[in-house]
């Protein structure tokens, strides 16, 4: 009987003891609710970089067309920005024979016009009460706009993330790292114009065998980034950017951290946009999105990926350029300053216009994460602002008086890093190589819906904990790969009580 007493307390103890471990366990708190603390214009900008703003706002959810006489929209039409991701005529003509989108807002959405991928609604020209929920755009809306006939891959979910893909090797063995776009334009009723012979076919434009390369093991993933604030990251000089890092020398090398540059091939200064650091500037990144995600050729990028001839349409070649026509009958007139411009130009005018999110009002609970996280080389806490650098400034002078002056929070170094074979994705764009990554800018996390370059996740959590990984002698160099730079930080962060594990995660959910 006594026995049976000592059993029934210990098994009350344990369930004690497991249920307050439960509920002291971290967890990520999701994306924020609440509006969106991101989306707008910089503060301080003149009337007339308004007025750009808001026109390449447009520019930014208009949907592309095949041919040069596709635009069904009446001319001077606005689109509200409460029904951005409810467009269904097109604006404008230039899409490609193959794409990943046919607008950047469909890949830049979330949780506004300008963030990350998200979702939308996959039947916009339904009416409201018929429209469907919000999904991932590449599982159904983008494949089969205008009555195109795109087979969705098995790794596109309905609510998981956009993925753009790239092949680590070519059939010869030999390193590819390219983008190969997802849907081509077979089927869509705007290729060519009405009573003309549709020969853009499966048969002339086959589509890709993804799925046998997803087999093999030779697909990596990228997913978009938020475009928040690039304006004032384009605008950041190379000695700020140099100044910081030298300034946690002695603190980094405890950490075992390195971080270096990606450099420009032709004037040596610091790229800093991508996954890897491998653009420029938002201009070139622009352009280069135009026609490596669109197939919209451009200023920058003349030749289209793909020329099959049977299925480029009518469109002019490069499509996108300086509009020169003498009225407004296609929205392209000289004579129009909010036509004349290119797209791809007003996309990346609306991007340095962009403001960088904002961050909701912290909690006790966020400001204690905040210290651990690390706000210098003063205080490190565990290490993540060793390389999530907390503060920058922007020059004393700017053509853009907006972008003057302004001390930032953009929680990155804009430098690349070695993350292992954990998060190695095989693939080489200038000094980055096949596990070097960017360090992400933190600024509007707390809002973003999937994480790390592939968005194999969606926790918080679970993408901190991916930073560390150990060396590997089978990575696609010769050597392998050796261990993340970040290992020492995820220990730090690991060894901390549960509770301050949950405010860092607090802390970052508030960005």
């Amino acid at each position: 009987m006594k026995f049976g007493r000592s059993w029934m307390l210990m098994c009350s103890l344990l369930t004690v003891l497991l249920l307050t471990t439960l509920v002291a366990a971290q967890k990520d708190p999701g994306v924020r609710k609440g509006a969106p603390g991101a989306g707008t214009p910089l503060n301080g900008l003149t009337p007339i970089e308004l007025n750009m703003f808001f026109e390449g706002f447009q520019r930014t959810v208009q949907l592309e067309g095949v041919c040069d006489d596709c635009t069904d929209v009446t001319l001077g039409t606005f689109v509200d920005p409460a029904k951005a991701n409810l467009v269904t005529q097109t604006n404008s003509s230039g899409l490609g024979v193959r794409f990943n989108g046919d607008q950047c807002s469909s890949c830049h959405n979330q949780p506004a016009v300008g963030g990350s991928g998200g979702f939308m609604v996959p039947n916009p020209q339904a009416p409201a009460n018929l429209q469907r929920p919000p999904e991932n755009p590449m599982f159904d809306l983008i494949p089969h706009r205008k009555g195109a006939t795109n087979a969705v891959p098995s790794f596109i979910h309905q609510y998981g993330p956009i993925r753009e893909v790239r092949f680590a090797r070519k059939p010869d063995g030999s390193p590819d790292g390219g983008v190969h776009q997802l849907f081509s334009v077979v089927g869509r009723s705007d290729i060519f114009p009405a009573g003309q012979e549709n020969t853009c076919t499966s048969a002339v434009l086959p589509p890709t065998d993804f799925e046998s390369q997803y087999r093999s093991g030779n697909l990596r993933f990228r997913i978009p980034l938020q475009l928040f604030g690039l304006g004032i990251i384009d605008g950041i000089q190379d000695r700020e950017i140099l100044g910081r890092h030298q300034a946690t020398a002695s603190v980094r090398q405890l950490f075992g951290i390195q971080g270096v540059p990606n450099h420009s091939g032709n004037d040596g200064t610091i790229t800093r946009f991508g996954w890897k650091a491998q653009n420029k500037s938002i201009a070139i990144f622009s352009g280069e999105a135009y026609n490596v995600e669109m197939g919209v050729t451009n200023d920058l990028f003349t030749q289209a990926t793909d020329e099959s001839p049977l299925c480029t349409a009518d469109k002019s070649e490069p499509n996108d350029i300086t509009r020169l026509d003498p009225d407004d009958t296609r929205n392209q007139s000289f004579y129009n300053p909010n036509h004349e411009v290119a797209d791809w130009l007003m996309f990346a005018i609306f991007m340095r216009f962009l403001d960088a999110p904002q961050p909701a009002t912290f909690t006790d609970s966020a400001q204690h994460g905040q210290q651990l996280f690390g706000t210098g080389p003063d205080n490190p806490g565990v290490g993540c602002v060793l390389c999530h650098t907390a503060t920058m400034n922007t020059p004393a002078r700017s053509e853009t008086p907006a972008l003057e002056n302004l001390t930032v929070h953009p929680y990155t170094d804009l430098l690349i890093h070695h993350m292992g074979s954990g998060l190695a994705d095989d693939i080489t764009q200038g000094q980055a190589t096949g596990d070097m990554f960017r360090t992400t800018p933190l600024w509007g996390v707390g809002q973003r819906m999937f994480f790390l370059h592939d968005g194999r996740t969606s926790d918080l959590l679970q993408a901190i904990e991916a930073h560390a990984s150990g060396g590997d002698s089978h990575g696609m160099k010769p050597y392998g790969y050796g261990p993340s730079e970040a290992n020492a930080v995820i220990r730090k962060f690991n060894a901390l009580p549960a509770k301050d594990q949950q405010s860092v995660l607090d802390f970052l959910r508030a960005l």
